[in-house]
C-alpha cells in the first residue's frame, strides 16, 4: 500500500510539472493503447498482445509561423505479468513545423512503407511479405506542404563509420491527390542494409469509388529479389470497415506464389473497435498454404 501511495504521489507531481509547462505556451499528452489478439495458425493457437503502447507527445508554438514538435512512445507487452516486463521503444522524434512543411529527425515509420506497403498490408494482426526497406532509426525526414495536390517526402538513414552498416540510405516519396485519385511513387536506396546495388522502387494507386469504398493497387520491386503485385479494397458499413487484399509475389529465382486475406472491424465507441481477419499465407511456392485467423481488440486512450 505504502509503494502505491508513494507511486501516486510521483505521478502526480509529474502531472502537475507537465501542466505547469503547458501553461507556459506549450502542449503535453499522454496517450497509448491496450491491444489483444487471439490467433491461429498451422503452429497453433494463442493469445497475446498486438503492439500495446504508450507515449507522450506535444507542441511549442516558436513564433507565428513555427512550432516545434516531439513524440515518444513506447511499446510494452500487455498480455501476461511476469516480473520483468520487455519495453521497446517503437518511435521517438523531434521536429519543426511550419508554411514550408515539416521536418523530423529521430525514429519512426519508413516514409515508404507508409506510402506503398500499407495501402495494401491493411490487417490488424494478420499481414502480408513485403519488399526490403530500410531500417528505421537515426533518420531524419522532410515532409512537403501539398502543392496543388501534390507532396514531396525525403528521409535519410545516416550511420557513423562505427557501425557495420555505414554509409546513407535515402528514400523518396512523391505523392498526388486530385477528387478521388491519389496516386504515390517511392524509392529507397537500401543502403545500409543490401549490396550498394539493390534498391527498392514501388507505385500505389488510389481511388475512391464512394466515399466510404476504396479500391487501390500497388506494385513493388527490388532489384536482383523480388516483385509484389497486390490489390486492397476498403468498405465503411457505417459501424466499421469490411478490407480485402491480395498480393502476387514473383521471386528473382523460382515460381510465384500469392498471398489473400480478409477482415471486418466493429466499432464499439470512438476509440474502441473489436475485429476478425482470416489469410492464407504462402512462405514460398514450394510451401503449402498457412490459413491464418486472428481475433481482437483495440482500446485507445
Amino acid at each position: 500500500m505504502k509503494k502505491s501511495i508513494i507511486a501516486i504521489a510521483v505521478s502526480s507531481a509529474a502531472l502537475a510539472s507537465v501542466s505547469t509547462y503547458a501553461a507556459e505556451g506549450s502542449t503535453v499528452d499522454v496517450y497509448g493503447n491496450i491491444q489483444y489478439a487471439y490467433t491461429d495458425n498451422d503452429a497453433g493457437s494463442d493469445f497475446e498482445d498486438n503492439g500495446s503502447t504508450f507515449g507522450f507527445k506535444g507542441e511549442t508554438k516558436i513564433n507565428d509561423d513555427l512550432t516545434a514538435f516531439f513524440k515518444y512512445e513506447l511499446e510494452a507487452d500487455a498480455d501476461q505479468k511476469k516480473s520483468g516486463v520487455d519495453v521497446n521503444l517503437d518511435q521517438a522524434f523531434v521536429g519543426l513545423k511550419g508554411n514550408f512543411g515539416k521536418v523530423q529527425v529521430g525514429s519512426f515509420d519508413s516514409i515508404y512503407n507508409n506510402a506503398i506497403q500499407d495501402s495494401v498490408d491493411q490487417f490488424e494482426y494478420l499481414g502480408f511479405s513485403s519488399n526490403n526497406t530500410t531500417s528505421e532509426g537515426d533518420t531524419i525526414a522532410y515532409f512537403s506542404p501539398s502543392m496543388g495536390g501534390f507532396e514531396v517526402q525525403a528521409s535519410a538513414q545516416v550511420k557513423g563509420t562505427d557501425n557495420a552498416n555505414d554509409g546513407t540510405a535515402l528514400t523518396l516519396v512523391g505523392k498526388y491527390n486530385v477528387d478521388a485519385l491519389t496516386v504515390a511513387l517511392g524509392y529507397d536506396s537500401l543502403e545500409n542494409d543490401q549490396a550498394d546495388d539493390e534498391n527498392t522502387i514501388g507505385l500505389s494507386v488510389g481511388y475512391d469509388i464512394q466515399s466510404n469504398l476504396n479500391v487501390t493497387a500497388k506494385f513493388e520491386t527490388t532489384k536482383d529479389a523480388e516483385d509484389r503485385v497486390g490489390l486492397s479494397a476498403r468498405y465503411g458499413y457505417g459501424a466499421g470497415d469490411v478490407y480485402a487484399s491480395a498480393q502476387v509475389i514473383s521471386p528473382d529465382q523460382g515460381d510465384e506464389y500469392n498471398e489473400a486475406g480478409v477482415g471486418v472491424t466493429y466499432s464499439l465507441a470512438s476509440n474502441v473497435y473489436v475485429y476478425g481477419e482470416v489469410a492464407s499465407i504462402e512462405a514460398s511456392a514450394d510451401a503449402d498454404a498457412d490459413t491464418q485467423t486472428a481475433v481482437g481488440v483495440y482500446y485507445g486512450f
